[in-house]
């Protein structure tokens, strides 16, 4: 994927803040993603964006309210 405002962009990692409901905070750190070299804006791709997803419903289903979780371990 290509950012939509400039060409460019490069091979890099990412963090994703998910906030659940009123109480809690889980942030997925170290996410690959592209990230556009002009303006910093990062892209995930599809299959990635799933399995963050999967990390984040599961931790919600652990009852933590609080968390950093670094990708490659959780994933």
């Amino acid at each position: 994927m290509k950012c939509p405002s400039y060409p460019a962009g490069e091979k890099g990692k990412t963090s994703l803040p998910y906030v659940l409901g009123r109480d809690k905070l889980i942030v997925v750190r170290d996410v690959p993603a592209l990230v556009c070299t002009q303006c910093g804006e990062s892209f995930i791709e599809s299959p990635i964006l799933k399995k963050v997803e999967k990390i984040v419903n599961t931790v919600e289903k652990s009852g933590m309210t609080l968390g950093f979780l670094e990708y490659r371990e959780a994933a």
